[in-house]
């Protein structure tokens, strides 16, 4: 290597560094690489959302409005914010671009925040060591010819990248799927949170079965009835079936109150055309020792304490189907008054396929019949918690035939659908699974029922990048050995480890002095 020996070779060298290091550092705008060590790779962008954006054939803009100078964990929801943007720009083939703008700044900055359904949002901020309360912005519109969707409040990192992605998928599908929710009746149910979430990515309608079900609706979500559907309504859902259309179903074989504690077997004409069709529920209540828990009021003296107790009857279930899409991330479902799910007797002959989804664990016991003890006190099925797993999701799919293929309905001969290759029934044995006041206001149970609707209308692109981010983490179950064992190692350890390095240190100091008597003896 030539040494530098004057000014000029000095400047020539600095100019090709700069030179080198600008080229690299544009290069790598579009170029780059990260490791991601996390479980699921939640720091790099998914290939289902590289796909999205990489699909877009027209400019889309994002306008980012978001506050400087915020607390912590804000501020760094502020840099992934960016980091994501910055890849979604990378892969979108120049057509993804966004601008990050400061509304404190400009009273007309703010005023396009507002308009753009993006408002203020106080929070308490630590500024020339006192606490004050500050209007922020954290949000953000996406715009795309001439529509636009907005995210308006961004204060967490935890499923970004899919409310981004979706955001992106809903604003650029030009054929945006329905998902219909079945009114039965009186309006008992209230779906409230189950179809908030899906109105980010489908649009969200409802429908009865007194007519056909309208032919643009591509899934029916249909909550558990405690009697029989009028002959039409049957008719119109199997009509529905046939054509080849999903339906997801909430629906087991008990009501049951446990204000009131009684319950109730339900009978339904219903489950005469699930038997048909190949699926089966089990009469009875599924029990299992991993529960949710419930508040209970005991006697305590003159004191009434109340106390969390884990109650069989709502199981918690952490053992999933790891080879379908729909589970094969999931961590956690609970479920309320379940019924067993199962393939019915007659399956193998109609040709469809039944595929469990998710199940109790291995300490499961079942009362297949009334009367129903629930009781959550000295109750008998606590002491029966010893039977195998028992599937309390599943999917049906394949070819069936109509139920009313032999001529007992109200069939129009003219329009009458007698058969089908594209059967699809997923059933959770849970009635109120999609209520908000039961299944429907568990986070976890949200996961799984959109996932679940992703995939029954074909549109499975964006599961994978949902169930990346780990909601929650439960601890594995142990024997009761095993907990003791733990705790024992955890109250001696840290002892016997201090005994043991006691030992060694008096060892080696009991050895120096040996040597130094030996040298200094002599």
């Amino acid at each position: 290597m030539n040494s530098i020996t004057n000014k000029r070779d000095f400047l020539t060298y600095l100019a090709i560094v700069g030179g080198i290091l600008i080229l690299a550092n544009v290069t790598s705008r579009n170029l780059f690489f990260r490791w991601d060590w996390t479980e699921n790779d939640i720091y790099t962008l998914s290939e289902s959302s590289r796909n999205i954006v990489g699909q877009l054939d027209d400019r889309l803009i994002a306008k980012v409005y978001f506050s400087d100078n915020l607390p912590g964990q804000y501020a760094n929801t502020r840099r992934y914010l960016q980091d994501l943007l910055e890849e979604f720009q990378a892969y979108s083939g120049g057509n993804f671009r966004f601008e990050i703008y400061r509304p404190e700044d400009d009273s007309k900055l703010e005023s396009q925040a507002n308009k753009y359904g993006i408002p203020p949002t106080q929070l308490q901020v630590i500024e020339n060591d006192r606490m004050e309360i500050r209007n922020v912005w954290m949000g953000l519109v996406l715009l795309y010819a001439d529509r636009q969707q907005t995210i308006p409040r961004i204060q967490s990192t935890t499923r970004l990248e899919y409310d981004l992605a979706s955001a992106v998928k809903k604003l650029t599908d030009v054929n945006m799927r329905t998902v219909a929710v079945v009114r039965q009746g009186e309006a008992r149910h209230s779906n409230n949170n189950v179809e908030e979430k899906l109105r980010q990515t489908y649009n969200v309608t409802t429908a009865t079965l007194a007519g056909p079900v309208p032919s643009d609706v591509d899934l029916l979500l249909m909550n558990g009835i405690t009697d029989s559907l009028a002959s039409e309504e049957l008719y119109h859902l199997d009509q529905y079936l046939m054509s080849g259309r999903p339906l997801f179903l909430a629906q087991g074989k008990i009501a049951a109150d446990l204000q009131q504690g009684f319950a109730t077997e339900i009978r339904s004409n219903l489950f005469g055309a699930l038997d048909h069709y190949g699926l089966s529920i089990v009469p009875g209540l599924v029990a299992d020792k991993f529960a949710s828990k419930i508040g209970i009021e005991t006697q305590r003296g003159i004191f009434r304490v109340r106390n969390a107790v884990v109650y069989p009857f709502f199981p918690l279930l952490r053992s999933f189907n790891d080879d379908h899409i729909i589970t094969s991330r999931l961590e956690e479902l609970r479920l309320f008054f379940a019924s067993q799910i199962s393939a019915a007797d007659d399956l193998p002959d109609s040709g469809a396929i039944f595929v469990p989804l998710a199940f109790t664990s291995n300490n499961t016991g079942h009362v297949p019949s009334p009367p129903f003890n629930l009781g959550y006190e000295r109750n008998p099925i606590t002491r029966m918690l010893n039977g195998p797993p028992r599937a309390l999701a599943g999917l049906i799919s394949g070819p069936a035939t109509s139920y009313f293929a032999a001529g007992d309905g109200p069939q129009d001969a003219g329009a009458f659908i007698g058969s089908t290759g594209g059967l699809q029934i997923l059933i959770v044995g849970d009635k109120d699974f999609f209520d908000d006041v039961a299944g429907g206001s568990v986070t976890e149970n949200l996961t799984f029922v959109i996932n679940a609707v992703d995939y029954l209308v074909g549109d499975a692109e964006l599961i994978a990048v949902r169930s990346r981010e780990v909601t929650t983490r439960p601890l594995n179950d142990l024997s009761d050995g095993a907990r003791r064992s733990i705790k024992w190692l955890n109250t001696l350890g840290p002892s016997m480890l201090v005994i043991a390095m006691g030992l060694w240190r008096w060892r080696g100091n009991r050895k120096r002095r040996k040597y130094l008597e030996d040298v200094y003896a002599t």
